[in-house]
C-alpha cells in the first residue's frame, strides 16, 4: 500500500493526501506544491485551507508563501489519534449490535461476558489466558488469597503457563505478602523476562488487561466466600483506560523495590 492510499485511509481525501505527502517531505511554494502533488491550479487553495483547518500544514506570510509541516510526527499522530477514534467507534458499535443479537438468540457473545457464579468465574477468567495473544496485565489486589479454590486456581496456572509458552507476555502485581504459587514462583524463576512480577498493596479491583482491548474485571471481598461476579468485556477504550492504571501502579512498584535495594 502507497503513502497515499495510507494517508486516504486516515481520513483525507485524495487531492489533500497528494498535496500533505508532499509537504510533509520539503517545505515548497503553492506554485511548486500544485505541480509536484498534480493538484489542477484551481483546487490547491481549497486543498491547503482544509488541511490548514486540520492543523496539519502551516503557510508562511512572505512572498512567494511556502508550505510546510511543522513536526511530521506530531501531524501524523493528530491524524493517526483521530483514524483510531473512528475505528474505535465502529467496532463498539459493531460489537454492542452483535451483542444484542446473540442476547435475543439466547446466545454467548465473544465480546461481552458476565458470570455470578463459582463455575462462572472459573470459565470466564480462563478467557484472559486462552484468548491472549501478546500481553496480560494483571491487578490483584489486597484481597487475593492464592491459598484458596486451589483446584480453579490450579487451572489457571497452568493456562498461564501454556500462553507464556506460547509467547504471551504477562506483568502481574501481587500484594507485598502474597506468596506466589509454586508453578508461578518456578515460572518467574525460569522466564522473568515473559513472567514478570511486582508487589503493591492497592485496593483497586482485581482485573486482567488482555492485549490492550480485553478486560476482565472480578468483583472480590476481603471475604473470599463473598464473590460478586465477574466480567469480561472486549473494549480498545475501557482497556486503555485500565491500562493506564495498571502502568502508574507498575512505576510505583518499581520505584517501592530501587528504594529498597538500595
Amino acid at each position: 500500500m502507497t503513502m497515499l492510499e495510507h494517508l486516504q485511509n486516515l481520513g483525507l481525501s485524495y487531492y489533500e493526501s497528494k498535496a500533505f505527502e508532499v509537504v510533509l517531505k520539503e517545505q515548497v511554494s503553492v506554485k511548486e506544491l500544485w505541480k509536484k502533488a498534480g493538484i489542477p491550479a484551481g483546487k490547491v487553495y481549497s486543498v491547503l485551507k482544509l488541511l490548514q483547518q486540520r492543523n496539519l500544514v502551516s503557510i508562511t506570510n512572505d512572498r512567494p508563501k511556502k508550505v510546510f509541516v511543522a513536526n511530521a510526527s506530531d501531524a501524523l499522530g493528530c491524524l493517526i489519534e483521530k483514524a483510531q477514534k473512528r475505528q474505535e467507534k465502529v467496532l463498539g458499535e459493531l460489537r454492542a449490535f452483535a451483542t444484542v443479537l446473540d442476547a435475543g438468540k439466547s446466545q454467548p457473545s465473544s465480546f461481552f461476558d458476565m458470570g455470578t457464579t463459582v463455575d462462572d468465574n472459573r470459565r470466564i477468567q480462563l478467557r484472559s489466558f486462552q484468548e491472549a495473544k501478546k500481553e496480560v496485565c494483571q491487578i490483584l489486589n489486597m484481597h487475593h488469597k492464592p491459598s484458596s479454590n486451589r483446584s480453579s486456581k490450579t487451572v489457571w496456572e497452568k493456562e498461564i503457563e501454556k500462553a507464556v509458552r506460547r509467547g504471551v507476555a504477562f506483568r502481574c502485581l501481587y500484594p507485598k505478602d502474597c506468596v506466589l504459587p509454586p508453578l508461578l514462583e518456578s515460572l518467574h524463576q525460569k522466564n522473568p523476562a515473559q513472567f514478570q512480577v511486582r508487589r503493591q498493596d492497592t485496593n483497586f479491583p482485581r482485573c486482567d488487561i488482555v492485549d490492550e482491548k480485553k478486560v476482565l474485571v472480578k468483583l472480590v471481598h476481603q471475604d473470599a466466600v463473598a464473590f460478586g461476579g465477574v466480567i469480561f468485556v472486549e473494549n480498545e477504550r475501557f482497556a486503555r483506560n485500565l491500562k493506564s492504571v495498571f502502568e502508574q501502579f507498575w512505576e510505583e512498584a518499581k520505584e517501592v523495590e530501587e528504594e529498597k535495594n538500595k
